[in-house]
């Protein structure tokens, strides 16, 4: 969370203007670099949207992804969301444990992928 230094209400660390006030926030580049980290598409959750869930500490979003329709819009949700849902919700020790982790997360997403279509082949 930063401060908006004109109304002086709370602000999540990803906005780039207040919600209240609509004041433009001058980010410091390592701010800069994190809120572009939390903007940015998980595509581990794209891609191994349950075990993803699971390793990004949401787990009431793990427990939707199992039923059938709802997971389909879970899967776009943590796409897009997951990220910033992961750090504000999941209770990091530290900036450097949460990146630790989202990239662990999307290089086993891709590893999965690539079984999958190596298993597809092998039957094929």
């Amino acid at each position: 969370m930063q401060t908006c230094k004109q109304c002086k209400k709370d602000v999540e660390l990803w906005n780039k203007k207040c919600g209240s006030c609509g004041f433009h926030l001058v980010l410091e580049p390592d701010e800069m670099r994190r809120a572009r980290f939390l903007r940015g598409p998980s595509l581990g959750a794209m891609f191994f949207t349950q075990g993803w869930a699971l390793g990004a500490k949401l787990y009431l979003w793990f427990l939707l992804s199992l039923v059938p329709i709802v997971g389909f819009v879970v899967l776009f949700l943590l796409l897009i969301f997951g990220r910033r849902w992961s750090w504000k919700y999941g209770a990091w020790a530290s900036w450097e444990e949460f990146t630790r982790r989202m990239r662990l997360l999307d290089f086993l997403a891709v590893i999965w992928v690539l079984i999958l279509i190596g298993i597809y082949f092998w039957i094929r």
